[in-house]
């Protein structure tokens, strides 16, 4: 246990029609995973025994993956998980401008808590940080704000421009901040974790509700620069953000590789998930698999190539699938193509179908639907 908590805001990034039913953070990745799971594991594997999932809509799936906490050990009677739907008062929901609004409706829930430190996620990065030496390197620096970053210097130009990046002095202090600018000055990329103290954080939400400021990087950090001592603390492993359709679909190709399944599942650092019991998946003998993750409850009688499955998939004899990530649940009948395309949830692709899409605009079909 380390003198911490953890305060997780989820996502709410639109990427339709996939979150038009769920909150980004509980987005299935590589098969058998949700977003979140890799911050919250990030968090329990350091000890952390407070946290606090803050949600803001569409949250009753991300609700019922996390339920109790009990595959991250954290179904306690003290401390353990707290789910946090937004506490509006008398606003309507959509009235909620930004994460500064999220974290006002959980102060009373930040307040409570013993811990000294925080450590505030704003949830939509991939990532498997040892969040203990990050303390470590805060409470050493004396630092007010440690913002963890990874230097990203054989990206190009437009994907560094998604990240909030950071320019840093060789003792690793934070010199300025921008927000996803056109022009980057600096190959330095948030991974939008911050580590402070609980106290400075409570300063922060105060100051910022007062002054109708409503988000935590833009109004918070970049505005009090000048007045407190901000550091990174440099990742060197993967680091990826999911902010569209197309980086959802090229993150979950990047689980293709057999260095991040390495770095992401096999290390010391485990990520954990909702275990869903299911039976192993079942392989006709007609069936071809090639480079392709696929979770347990599948029956695969048909062709998989480079391509992403979750639970209880079913590809039928003479259908051909790749470069696609198939959510829970969904059915291609015989004779199907596919290939770049994102199939929700309980999506069902009748027979002699053929849907294509691009690999710089993979094809969505939202939940439930029948073609």
């Amino acid at each position: 246990m380390i003198d911490t908590m953890g305060v997780i805001i989820a996502s709410n990034l639109n990427i339709p029609p996939l979150t038009d039913i769920r909150s980004a953070s509980a987005l299935p990745i590589a098969g058998g995973y949700r977003l979140i799971d890799f911050v919250l594991s990030n968090m329990t594997n350091a000890g952390i025994e407070t946290i606090g999932v803050a949600t803001s809509a569409n949250y009753s799936s991300l609700m019922d993956h996390l339920k109790s906490g009990a595959p991250w050990d954290l179904h306690r009677k003290e401390k353990g998980l707290t789910i946090l739907p937004p506490n509006i008062g008398n606003k309507n929901m959509y009235e909620l401008r930004g994460n500064i609004d999220v974290l006002a409706g959980i102060r009373q829930f930040i307040s409570r808590s013993n811990e000294t430190y925080v450590i505030l996620s704003l949830g939509n990065c991939l990532y498997n940080i040892d969040f203990k030496k990050a303390v470590e390197a805060h409470k050493k620096n004396q630092a007010d704000i440690t913002v963890i970053y990874k230097n990203m210097k054989s990206v190009d130009e437009k994907e560094l421009s998604r990240f909030t990046l950071l320019e840093v002095d060789k003792d690793n202090m934070v010199t300025d901040i921008e927000v996803c600018p056109y022009y980057p000055k600096s190959s330095c990329a948030s991974t939008d974790v911050f580590v402070m103290e609980k106290a400075l954080l409570e300063s922060i939400v105060d100051e910022c509700t007062a002054k109708g400021y409503s988000d935590f990087i833009k109004d918070a950090i970049v505005k009090k620069m000048s007045g407190i001592r901000i550091y990174g603390y440099e990742h060197e492993g993967f680091v990826e953000k999911i902010d569209s359709m197309k980086s959802y679909f090229d993150n979950n190709m990047k689980f293709l590789n057999e260095d991040i399944q390495e770095e992401m599942f096999h290390s010391n650092l485990p990520i954990y998930t909702k275990n869903k019991d299911l039976s192993p998946t079942k392989y006709g003998e007609k069936s071809v698999v090639k480079n392709s993750y696929i979770a347990d409850g599948c029956k695969i009688f048909g062709t998989v190539e480079n391509s992403v499955l979750s639970g209880k998939v079913t590809v039928q004899e003479g259908a051909v699938v790749k470069n696609s990530i198939l959510m829970q649940g969904v059915t291609i009948e015989k004779n199907v193509e596919l290939e770049y395309v994102v199939l929700d949830k309980g999506v069902k692709v009748s027979e002699n179908k053929k849907l294509i899409g691009q690999g710089n605009y993979p094809l969505p079909v939202a939940k439930g639907t029948v073609i």
